[in-house]
């Protein structure tokens, strides 16, 4: 393999890189994509309490899905403020049904150490080192990168309180609760718990709106509750694509978590990007200046790299990176800060593979399969 773009891989890792994660990751570990989830609010918004205005406008959504063959995000923008509140939260929660059914079929998987993304080996190899802090954003609802830490030992801050049932916490609190004071000899020395901060701009599936107008984070709530939550008025807070995106993002507990994730991105000595396509510019806006800075390094990793990704490339928006996206049965790789090639090894374009890249090949992984 080559061995500048492995060495650019290895350079990255010890960075402690800040993730930035989207659909694409989630995507190739079975949960809905953009594509699949359009296909599941065809078949099971229910518009039997849709007023005439609701159902025409949800007739119009689906002409743009299927004949105008438009993406989910792009067809529900489209829409503007014509969706009417009624409709908007069928579409927020069989949004939430749709990703919830998914990822319960993985948490079994990841309880019994199979490692569906890369991040269980990424914590696991981390948790016995010095690094105390993992800084992950993602626009992804479900927790499969969560639920990858827990299983190998990391605390995790979301936003909210740990535990099954949580509220907002404050940043400052929780680096008070991160703090852990040890003697070595006579002398107190204050070292930091090990934990993840995970960023998640869009929302989550434990999140959860109550009557009284607070959002608290609710673990264990599946699709069969679904009923009960509507008559007590508790309701899913997730921010569905391309409906009030932007208007959502300034109310809590979104409006922090985006405060918090622009720190984070403003300290970064490096970046890697996985299943991210640059389409949500409310998020890219807070790199844009990142990518373009010449001493971060970066790292994107896509089955196919998007359109705006592309545009990135081409007009010398992003400096000092390497961007791998699968070709036939190979993998492409694009920089500029190694001669680009091609190569017939498979994924490369995989958190895992890079990975493998960076570490060798993972044993667990090879006597799993």
């Amino acid at each position: 393999m080559n061995k500048s773009y492995v060495q650019y891989i290895e350079n990255t890792i010890r960075l402690n890189p800040v993730f930035v994660v989207g659909s694409g990751l989630s995507a190739g570990a079975g949960i809905s994509g953009m594509g699949q989830l359009a296909t599941y609010l065809i078949e099971n918004v229910n518009t039997d309490k849709f007023r005439q205005e609701d159902s025409s406008q949800w007739e119009q959504i689906k002409t743009r899905l299927i004949k105008e063959e438009k993406g989910l995000e792009e067809a529900l923008q489209d829409s503007g403020d014509a969706i009417s509140n009624l409709l908007l939260k069928e579409i927020i929660q069989q949004t939430w049904c749709c990703i919830s059914d998914d990822e319960q079929k993985l948490i079994l998987e990841i309880s019994n150490d199979n490692d569906p993304t890369g991040f269980s080996r990424y914590f696991k190899t981390f948790k016995n080192s010095t690094t105390d802090t993992i800084h992950i954003i993602t626009t992804n609802y479900d927790h499969l990168i969560e639920w990858s830490a827990s299983s190998s030992g990391w605390r995790i801050w979301d936003g909210f309180h740990e535990g099954t049932i949580g509220s907002l916490l404050p940043v400052s609190e929780l680096n008070e609760r991160m703090k852990n004071v040890s003697l070595v000899g006579k002398r107190p020395v204050t070292r930091k718990h090990q934990h993840i901060r995970i960023y998640k701009p869009h929302g989550s599936l434990s999140w959860f709106k109550f009557p009284d107008g607070q959002v608290k984070k609710v673990q264990g709530i599946g699709n069969h509750l679904v009923p009960r939550l509507g008559r007590v008025q508790i309701t899913p807070t997730i921010v569905t694509p391309g409906i009030g995106k932007y208007l959502e993002t300034h109310k809590e507990p979104y409006n922090i978590i985006l405060s918090e994730m622009k720190q984070v991105l403003s300290s970064s000595k490096a970046l890697v990007f996985l299943g991210f396509g640059f389409n949500d510019l409310h998020i890219q806006g807070n790199f844009d200046s990142i990518l373009r800075n010449n001493s971060i390094k970066k790292v994107i990793l896509a089955r196919e790299l998007s359109d705006n990704a592309k545009e990135l490339i081409d007009s010398n928006k992003i400096k000092n990176y390497i961007a791998v996206q699968k070709l036939e049965q190979g993998s492409q790789i694009i920089s500029d800060v190694i001669e680009p090639f091609i190569t017939e090894e498979p994924e490369h374009w995989t958190f895992k593979e890079l990975l493998n890249q960076a570490w060798g090949a993972d044993i667990n992984e090879s006597r799993s399969v």
